[in-house]
């Protein structure tokens, strides 16, 4: 890099050297800076603000002992209070109580106009604290001190009714729904029991916990049915048995011959149809041990021994009628016919016996069938029941499901009512949550606008800023040669040494005389301008409107 490309070095001196000499750059901007600063805070507006403070205080008996009915938080329920008390209603009532817009100069102010500007200078805060306490702050700005104090503390009582009258509403309809919703699930158990009760007395007996004595039963009556069986199988050999007995007794009555000793009877050869029938009655007998009466074998075996048993007897009264109209002659009676007239008294007594025998069989095999009959009905329907005992238990479970679902839903809405009942109890004895005023609101003091501090410091920035910029940016357009270095630079003349500005004449001594003074007096009068400013801006405007008036009279 070259010499002539070389940075120059910065020399503090020749700065403040330059401030020096363009010194009324920097003082007079300061000075104005600083009137139209203290112009600015004297003329503008004051506008002040009064808060309160608002504790919410948590419930005296804690959620694990009462289940809270509502998951709302302080934000949320401040939120909505807030937008219940910047309604129209509320904001007219403040600014009437308050009497905000009271002076002539509102007097052309629409009431929409005031409540906007209520609503606008109107805020509400919410802060968390270290320990978990909530609390939150009422905010309200205006030019009056006392109106807005006392429109910031009639807002702070609407805060507390509302959040009482909210916090009772809210419980109050938590538990009239929780109410209407117990109703309504009760009404549905009612019916779901009613339901379980009908269907367990429609299908009583068939139900699942009854398969085991339903399985015994069915057990029970098969074991009494094949005993029945077996008793109608040994009635029916038993009838056979009885109906040979009677068939041979006929039979020695039709071939006993008159006058011949019973013992002395010569053989006679049984009619066809008789041993047809014996036969017949076998095969039967044999069937009957085997089959069941409904078995078409034996229907039709019953049925040819039925009608051979017609013909055998209507050949018997054939024959008895013909013995009976020989025997109506009158004739002495030989020791013989006394003798075969006992003998045939004797077998027509066997034969009424027997024949009482076969009857009482008969009735005995009638009780027999019936009864066999009523089994397998009975045997039927629970066989039945075993069937559908499956579809009953699935049945049966989904009712259950039903009712234990619907059970689980009503006690929870009941402890939720039990719980909304308490919480109601708790609201009217004041026992829930509630706002308290921490801090009522004061009358303000100072203004929160202008703000004073940040308008000196704007002010003071702005005098330096706007001097030292104008003294540099002179500095940057001036191009004569103002430092030896420029010469060296410019032309290449080494410099031996440097003649400060020297006056000789009266006028010039004067003229610089003049100017330090008058430089000293504005410098004096901007630092006391700084320092009226600074009081004002710490002190507060009436302090030093106060502090000039005793300046003023102390000496003037």
């Amino acid at each position: 890099m070259s010499e002539e490309e070389a940075p120059k070095s910065i020399k503090i001196d020749y700065y403040l050297d330059l401030v020096v000499r363009r010194r009324w750059l920097i003082i007079i901007p300061f000075c104005l800076s600083m009137i139209g600063g203290m112009f600015v805070s004297v003329t503008t507006p004051r506008i002040y603000q009064a808060t309160t403070l608002i504790l919410v205080e948590p419930k005296s008996i804690p959620d694990k002992y009462v289940e809270p009915l509502t998951e709302v938080t302080v934000k949320e329920r401040v939120s909505t209070i807030t937008q219940q008390v910047k309604s129209r209603t509320y904001l007219e009532r403040v600014i009437r109580d308050a009497e905000l817009f009271s002076g002539p100069q509102y007097k052309n102010m629409l009431s929409e106009e005031k409540v906007a500007a209520v609503r606008k200078n109107m805020s509400v805060t919410v802060t968390r604290g270290r320990r978990g306490a909530d609390s939150f702050t009422i905010s309200f700005q205006g030019k009056d001190p006392k109106k807005i104090t006392k429109a910031v503390n009639i807002l702070a009582g609407y805060f507390i009714d509302e959040s009482v009258k909210l916090m009772t509403d809210e419980v109050l309809a938590a538990s009239d729904f929780l109410k209407e919703e117990l109703k309504a699930k009760a009404d549905e158990l009612i019916g779901v029991e009613n339901s379980l009760k009908e269907y367990r007395t429609k299908y009583m007996g068939g139900l699942p916990e009854q398969l085991a004595s339903n399985l015994g039963m069915l057990t029970g009556l098969q074991s009494q049915l094949s005993s029945k069986e077996d008793g109608l199988r040994e009635e029916n050999v038993r009838l056979i048995q009885l109906e040979g007995q009677i068939a041979d007794v006929r039979r020695e009555l039709e071939e006993y011959v008159p006058g011949t000793l019973p013992q002395e009877m010569p053989e006679k050869k049984e009619p066809a149809n008789v041993i047809r029938l014996r036969q017949l009655k076998d095969q039967y007998a044999s069937l009957t041990s085997k089959y069941t009466p409904k078995h078409p074998d034996v229907i039709k075996m019953k049925k040819l021994v039925s009608e051979l048993e017609a013909e055998v007897d209507k050949e018997t009264a054939e024959i008895a009628a013909t013995t009976a109209s020989e025997t109506k002659k009158p004739k002495r009676k030989s020791e013989a016919e006394l003798i075969a007239e006992k003998y045939k008294a004797m077998k027509k007594s066997q034969l009424k016996e027997i024949t009482d025998q076969y009857k009482q069989s008969q009735n005995t095999k009638k009780m027999y069938k019936e009864d066999i009959s009523k089994l397998f009905e009975k045997i039927k329907i629970y066989e039945k029941r075993v069937e559908d005992t499956p579809r009953r238990e699935q049945e049966l479970l989904s009712l259950s499901r039903d009712y234990e679902n619907i059970q689980k839903s009503y006690n929870s809405l009941l402890t939720r009512k039990l719980d909304a009942d308490i919480a109601v109890s708790m609201e009217r004895k004041s026992k829930g949550q509630r706002f308290r005023v921490l801090d009522s609101a004061k009358d303000p003091r100072r203004p929160v606008s202008p703000d004073m501090k940040k308008l000196l410091l704007m002010s003071l920035g702005a005098g330096l800023g706007l001097g030292g910029g104008l003294i540099f940016l002179l500095d940057f357009l001036d191009t004569s040669l103002r430092r030896p270095e420029d010469i060296e630079t410019m032309m290449g003349i080494p410099v031996l040494a440097t003649v400060p500005n020297v006056y000789y004449r009266p006028a010039d001594k004067i003229k610089q005389k003049l100017d330090q003074v008058l430089s000293v007096f504005f410098i004096m009068v901007g630092a006391g301008l700084f320092c009226c400013f600074g009081i004002l801006a710490v002190k507060g405007l009436d302090y030093a409107t106060s502090l000039l008036e005793k300046v003023i009279h102390k000496f003037f």
